[in-house]
């Protein structure tokens, strides 16, 4: 059953603390609030103004005041366009399924998620979404994506007209070695007569793409016919059960993929967004959801933690295995959560919109966002939405900027609120902001907190959710 309403607790605290960006001690500054229960209306909402979430919770930069400004910034998905350095991930990812070749990226880790792909765009189809939970409990949401679905047939093709060893280093001792070996080796060749062929009592030799192509098929049939079972059933184990058990006596020991993945996704707070399934919206619904990568339908090798509103997908967090590193799996999960918007706004054209969290300008780092074009920045004073090039012409002169260029434009939704129509929540009973004062007398420095919060997270989102009091 769909919870319709929102609870949050706001947290006034205009103290510095140390910023992860520049790392000064205490000049980040953001305003705060727990959310106890969020729905994806209000969350959308709350984004469209600047707010973002960890876990439940919610924090906005005080971007006037913080040391480094942080712009919520989203790409157009239907108009999204691949850059050369995007066609390399999913090229590299291509030859790396196709040939199992394992070439290093000279991409910065920093630049994984959402960094800048092949000429064929990799889709994500919806029929991959699935609600897997165990007996007796609330099914998790959890998007499965199978990397034999990156197109390959481009790959393959260049891949086929490469002599043997290409990969070898030029005049490195091993293809110098071998080199020499095989020219020795032709001297003594003789003539051989020819051979009788295959033998047709042998079943014939099939293409390694055949093989994963039917390890997919059976794992996606087993996933439909366990789709009532645990969700613990769901996942191929990496190894003997006594290891997981041991994993978890010693709570010092390193989490696994699959320990974070089977994490209770209602328990944990970084899934505290309430599922619906609108009858507009798309077949998957709405909420938080679980992007699963298995390599040939057997290894986890990356999750990622997606939030799927009514206008867009906005990327929560994403986590991989070391060891693929060299696949720029967080460039490729960017590609994919892309691809997934397209394909959910095919069917639901109001989801159009991919977030990618945070563009902080004055932070190099964090600047790789705007690969992903066309972008926009929301802007801090008006909460409208601006084209990328011409904002970032404004962020090189100063690290905080108006961007509308409209100076009579304002913000309608943080102004003008009557503070006694705001929604609270008090002793478990919903009323209005003006009937708590009514019953609990005056209180002018409550009353500045919640005017606050009400031009914070706007006049719609102040008369609908319920701001928890005393």
């Amino acid at each position: 059953m769909d919870n319709q309403y929102s609870i949050v607790e706001y947290t006034r605290d205009h103290s510095g603390y140390r910023c992860g960006y520049c790392k000064s001690s205490n000049a980040n500054y953001s305003h705060g609030m727990h959310a106890y229960c969020l729905t994806v209306d209000h969350y959308q909402g709350l984004i469209d103004r600047g707010w973002r979430r960890s876990g439940s919770y919610c924090y906005k930069p005080t971007m006037h005041r913080t040391c480094c400004p942080a712009y919520t910034i989203r790409c157009h998905a239907p108009s999204f366009h691949l850059s050369k350095s995007q066609k390399k991930v999913l090229k590299r990812m291509n030859n790396f399924l196709a040939h199992g070749t394992r070439k290093q990226s000279s991409e910065s880790s920093t630049q994984q998620h959402c960094d800048g792909g092949s000429e064929s765009f990799p889709e994500v189809a919806v029929q991959h979404l699935e609600r897997l939970g165990s007996d007796g409990e609330e099914k998790k949401p959890q998007i499965t994506t199978l990397l034999d679905e990156v197109p390959l047939q481009e790959e393959r093709q260049k891949a086929s007209s490469r002599p043997p060893h290409e990969d070898q280093v030029v005049g490195s001792p091993s293809s110098l070695a071998s080199s020499e070996s095989s020219l020795n080796a032709s001297k003594k060749m003789k003539t051989v007569s020819p051979g009788l062929g295959a033998d047709p009592n042998k079943p014939a030799c099939r293409k390694a793409r055949v093989k994963r192509l039917e390890r997919r098929q059976a794992k996606l049939q087993r996933l439909q016919e366990n789709d009532a079972s645990s969700s613990t059933a769901s996942f191929p184990s990496s190894g003997p059960s006594s290891a997981i058990d041991a994993r978890k006596k010693d709570k010092n020991a390193p989490k696994s993929l699959e320990d974070l993945l089977n994490e209770s996704i209602t328990d944990s707070p970084a899934h505290t967004l309430e599922e619906q399934h609108p009858d507009a919206g798309p077949s998957s619904g709405l909420g938080s959801f679980h992007q699963q990568y298995w390599l040939d339908g057997e290894k986890l090798i990356a999750v990622a933690v997606i939030d799927i509103l009514p206008c867009c997908v906005s990327s929560v967090y994403f986590y991989y295995d070391p060891e693929y590193s060299f696949l720029s799996l967080g460039t490729y999960s960017s590609l994919r959560e892309l691809a997934l918007t397209r394909e959910l706004g095919r069917e639901y054209s109001r989801l159009a919109w991919y977030y990618m969290g945070f563009y902080i300008h004055s932070c190099p780092k964090m600047r790789y966002k705007g690969h992903y074009e066309p972008s926009f920045l929301l802007c801090p004073e008006t909460y409208s939405w601006c084209p990328l090039p011409p904002s970032v012409k404004k962020l090189d002169v100063n690290k905080y900027s108006r961007l509308v260029e409209n100076s009579s434009e304002e913000d309608t939704e943080g102004t003008n609120i009557d503070i006694d129509k705001i929604l609270v929540l008090h002793q478990r009973r919903p009323m209005r902001y003006g009937t708590f004062r009514e019953l609990k007398g005056a209180d002018e420095a409550l009353d500045v907190v919640v005017r606050e919060y009400a031009g914070l997270v706007g006049k719609t989102a102040a008369c609908t959710m319920m701001l928890s009091l005393p």
